[in-house]
């Protein structure tokens, strides 16, 4: 085993992590004119805003916990579960509890001024910000933040297995799954999460009686422990790229035309075994051929890598705030749909790195609160542990 710090990088890693997210906000600054029920809907949709969304739906949050599961191993490193812990709690677990009280709000109360629900300035809303219990029925929510929750719950829940992982010498296993291309195997657990647990499951994103939430989403995290410890599992992915992209367009395309060609379908209990075997090929095949042309492709770390590693933590708790802010005032214009939406992610962007680059990456009391250290300029000191193999 390689002896580095846990801090060493990985430029596929890093990439498909600042990828991801960018994606993920794109997303979010269309939900207002996607068709569906959001925080703040406008009377208009657009049918090809929707599609787009649709196809990345099937593998948009599956590659967050994939590329989370790698990072949790990177930041595992050779430290000790009880030092983790309290790393992952101040990492993952401040900026939840901060996003809850200061971050989350806003949205909450944009979302009952444009529902009629409440009126009057932002200042009158803060003493009712946590009435009424859990959204929607009350105001106390995690909202976007919902991934923060989940990432720490299960990284604890999951951690005797990353400790494993960890000292596990496995590169027997990974050669003759890596020559046999067993991979594809890996689909089987999402695909019964997807028959067994979602038509029992409740409250998605909302952890109480989520268990195919819990279950999927734990299920890539350890995936993605696995995956990118194997440089020889890294490259049968890199060279099977176009048949899992292929695979991937092919299970999509089926999926659509027979389930999700609509503005909400709905899956009948006969069908249910189908679906969830397209919804699970098609969400593997597109993460082993993202992750291969990554592999490809994205080699190389340029000084923009660098920044916007970390500016990607604050950048997600910051985004949604802005863009329902933004969607508010837009949904009141007569602008065409795709001007509001184009406006509503330029402005989620631009006011976004504003906020990060001129007060939370300068502020070294605040950096903490949005997962970043005190300070900037510190520079943690090597650790003998584990590292993510290249």
């Amino acid at each position: 085993m390689n002896t580095t710090a846990p801090t060493d990088r990985r430029a596929d890693l890093d990439w498909l992590r600042v990828l991801a997210f960018g994606l993920l906000i794109l997303y979010h600054a269309g939900m207002a004119w996607s068709g569906w029920t959001w925080h703040i809907t406008d009377t208009e949709s657009a049918a090809w805003l929707r599609e787009a969304m649709r196809f990345t739906n099937r593998w948009r949050m599956p590659l967050l916990f994939l590329v989370s599961g790698a990072a949790v191993m990177l930041a595992l490193g050779g430290r000790a579960g009880g030092v983790f812990v309290r790393d992952r709690l101040k990492r993952l677990g401040l900026p939840l509890a901060f996003g809850m009280l200061v971050i989350v709000p806003p949205q909450i109360y944009a979302e009952r001024l444009h529902r009629g629900q409440f009126a009057g300035s932002y200042l009158d809303w803060l003493p009712h910000a946590f009435d009424g219990g859990a959204y929607p029925e009350g105001n106390i929510s995690w909202h976007h933040l919902w991934f923060v929750a989940y990432a720490l719950i299960l990284t604890l829940v999951l951690l005797p297995v990353f400790l494993w992982l960890r000292g596990a010498r496995l590169e027997r296993i990974y050669a003759v799954v890596a020559r046999r291309h067993l991979y594809w195997l890996a689909a089987l657990p999402l695909i019964a999460a997807q028959l067994w647990l979602a038509p029992i499951s409740r409250n998605p994103n909302g952890l109480i009686g989520d268990w195919f939430g819990l279950v999927y989403y734990g299920t890539l995290l350890l995936y993605g422990a696995l995956l990118f410890r194997s440089a020889a599992l890294l490259d049968a992915l890199m060279r099977t790229r176009w048949v899992a992209l292929a695979i991937g367009v092919g299970a999509f395309a089926l999926l659509h035309h027979l389930f999700i060609d609509g503005v909400r379908p709905t899956i009948a209990p006969a069908d249910r075994p189908l679906f969830a075997l397209l919804q699970g090929v098609n969400t593997w095949a597109w993460l082993l051929a993202i992750v291969g042309f990554a592999r490809r492709y994205l080699t190389r770390r340029p000084a923009f890598l660098a920044y916007a590693t970390e500016a990607v933590y604050p950048f997600y708790i910051l985004h949604q705030t802005i863009t329902v802010i933004a969607v508010y005032w837009l949904v009141r214009t007569g602008l065409p749909v795709g001007a509001k939406f184009a406006l509503a992610a330029f402005i989620t962007f631009a006011v976004t790195w504003l906020l990060y680059e001129f007060v939370v990456r300068r502020l070294g009391v605040l950096r903490p609160l949005f997962g970043l250290r005190a300070s900037r300029l510190a520079v943690p000191a090597p650790v003998e542990g584990y590292s993510l193999r290249s």
